[in-house]
C-alpha cells in the first residue's frame, strides 16, 4: 500500500463534518437567492426596453403645432375673484 492509501484510509475513518449536514440547505437558500437575481434583471431590462420603446415612438409620431389661446385667460382666475366683482 502507498503514502496516498494509508492517508485516504486514515480520512475515509474520520467522522463527516457536521457542517455537511446543512449544506443543502444552504445550497437551495443560495440557489434562490440567484433565481430572484436573474428575474430582477429580467425586469429592468424589460421596463428598459419598454421605455426606450416609448420614448422612440414618441420622438417619431409628429405632435400637433402650438397654439395660443385665443383668449387671454388667466389660470385659476374665477369670475368670482376679488377684482372681478369690484369691476377692476
Amino acid at each position: 500500500m502507498s503514502d496516498l492509501d494509508q492517508l485516504l484510509s486514515q480520512v475515509r475513518a474520520l467522522p463527516a463534518d457536521p457542517r455537511l449536514e446543512a449544506m443543502e440547505e444552504v445550497v437551495m437558500a443560495g440557489a434562490a437567492v440567484r433565481r430572484e437575481r436573474a428575474v430582477a434583471r429580467r425586469s429592468l431590462a424589460l421596463a428598459g426596453m419598454v421605455a426606450i420603446g416609448i420614448g422612440w415612438a414618441g420622438s417619431v409620431v409628429p405632435g400637433a403645432p402650438a397654439q395660443a389661446a385665443s383668449a387671454p385667460v388667466v389660470i385659476g382666475m374665477s369670475d368670482y375673484a376679488p377684482s372681478q366683482l369690484l369691476g377692476q
